[in-house]
């Protein structure tokens, strides 16, 4: 039994109790973190119009402008969708057919067109 609910740790054995809450969706390429919250969409591209994470990208000449996209549902899965990219969208390696959504778990990698691996993180 719990003293406050809203506790980060066990209060007689101090050990980090399973925090409850909104699920985040983390993918953490080389060039910066990206975050998607439920509900929310994001575009990954190089075209900043298209992407507002384009910067995280505009070294790659070998990622489309709209690339991919990956969003957060309400039940906290995460999913990814290959938007018609020259050069792929890859999940663990295997590649999405294009307009194909895919899900996304925990400590997967996912990779734009063959050098730009991101870890995939849900919390």
């Amino acid at each position: 039994m719990l003293s406050n609910p809203s506790a980060a740790q066990c209060d007689s054995c101090l050990r980090p109790l399973p925090q409850q809450g909104t699920p985040v969706l983390r993918v953490l390429f080389p060039t910066g973190e990206l975050k998607v919250s439920v509900g929310q969409h994001l575009v990954l591209g190089r075209d900043a119009g298209q992407s507002p994470v384009a910067a995280t990208f505009t070294q790659y000449d070998n990622v489309s402008r709209r690339h991919s996209t990956v969003w957060l549902d309400p039940s906290g899965t995460a999913w990814v969708r290959d938007e018609g990219s020259t050069n792929g969208t890859f999940v663990n390696g295997e590649r999405l057919p294009r307009g194909v959504e895919a899900p996304l778990r925990d400590g997967d990698q996912l990779r734009l067109a063959a050098d730009v691996t991101g870890t995939v993180q849900l919390k």
